[in-house]
């Protein structure tokens, strides 16, 4: 079997409302692009993988799989440890080549009939998540988002922080916890990983680190289950001082980019949770080396997850043949961030079950296909 072709397409889902995101504030969305690549081969087989993609940067995206087809044409989907070094050249200059790996991995799966989890080697088959936030909304509206989760069996949510203020930032988990008590487990992310870079006037506030010390101790009385990207992403040394005088689990490394980078982090102490992005970090079978890393160093793998389409799907088959993984992101913030935009453009949706697990799909491959009228129907320009 040889890859023959490797073709992208994109299409955007429309919120029924604006969308206010605690990334930007300030900004308004309209809509959820989702890139796709799919890789074919001669024998007749399509491997297929998707990320987000900002509209300004779908020409790269294209650009980069058209790169990388001078790399993989003719290669067998098979050898990914052998082509692993093309694609970390590819992506030394290119955006996201790790689809194209991905995709690699759901051919692999249908050409053995088996998913590709249980082809890794499974260490589980039902999936832990936590609805993950990204909406600007008010302390009320929090509370009744709190109270529906835990009505549809979610045990845990990730909010973001995103004020001038800690008080007012520690507000939003305060009025969680007077909403539900205990009955969700409380992750924050303070997007302080890029707030050096997307910074405009102040807005996002960039963290001191006396105030990510601050929020850490407020959020240890509140029992958070952990702090997310407190600081910037390559100040290695001030989140492993970070991680030596606070108690609250220290998580981050979703736009780490590279196996050596995550050592070099889990030398320094910096996290005691790192998170490898399977479209930005590596390629699922290389986030794999990354979380054996960690599982020898005594910390946790759970891979950061906003990635739609098929991209929690891709990162439910890594985490489940992860042993040293606890939680996975899941995007969902209705009305707005839904399985119906958000995963919007696949045959069937991956949901939450009562126990706030979701089973892992027992098709080849990723297991789960893409609807190609909606795909249809939905398609921009590239």
């Amino acid at each position: 079997m040889k890859i023959s072709d490797i073709v992208c397409d994109a299409v955007t889902l429309p919120y029924e409302q604006d969308f206010y995101p605690t990334w930007y504030p300030g900004r308004v969305e309209k809509g959820q692009t989702i890139f796709i690549v799919r890789v074919r081969t001669d024998d007749g087989i399509e491997g297929q993988a998707t990320c987000e993609a900002p509209f300004g940067i779908l020409a790269i995206m294209k650009n980069t799989v058209e790169y990388l087809k001078t790399f993989l044409i003719g290669e067998s989907p098979f050898d990914v440890e052998r082509l692993i070094l093309r694609f970390r050249d590819v992506a030394r200059i290119a955006a996201r080549p790790w689809l194209v790996e991905n995709a690699m991995w759901d051919i692999i799966g249908k050409a053995s009939g088996q998913p590709v989890y249980k082809i890794f080697g499974a260490a589980r088959d039902r999936i832990r998540v936590y609805a993950a936030w990204g909406e600007i909304r008010s302390l009320e509206q929090r509370k009744d988002d709190a109270r529906r989760l835990v009505e549809e069996g979610i045990k845990g949510v990730k909010m973001r922080f995103y004020q001038e203020n800690m008080k007012d930032d520690l507000a939003l988990v305060e009025a969680v916890r007077d909403a539900v008590g205990d009955k969700l487990a409380i992750m924050v992310d303070a997007n302080q990983g890029t707030a050096v870079e997307r910074t405009r006037g102040g807005v996002p506030p960039v963290w001191s680190y006396e105030r990510a010390r601050e929020t850490a101790r407020e959020m240890e009385k509140l029992k958070c289950t952990w702090l997310e990207e407190p600081l910037f992403r390559y100040d290695y040394d001030g989140l492993a001082r970070l991680s030596r005088e606070v108690s609250i689990p220290i998580a981050g490394g979703e736009i780490n980019k590279g196996i050596h980078e995550f050592k070099h982090m889990l030398d320094k102490g910096s996290y005691s949770i790192v998170q490898p992005n399977c479209t930005m970090s590596e390629g699922i079978s290389q986030i794999r080396k990354i979380a054996a890393l960690a599982d020898a160093y005594g910390k946790l793998c759970n891979p950061h997850a906003w990635i739609p389409g098929l991209g929690v799907l891709q990162s439910m088959h890594l985490v489940a043949s992860i042993p040293n993984f606890t939680w996975l992101e899941y995007p969902y913030d209705p009305p707005k961030i839904t399985p119906e935009v958000f995963q919007g453009i696949v045959e069937r949706y991956y949901l939450p079950e009562a126990d706030g697990c979701i089973p892992m799909p027992d098709a080849p491959g990723f297991g789960i296909a893409l609807d190609e009228e909606k795909i249809k129907k939905c398609r921009i320009e590239l």
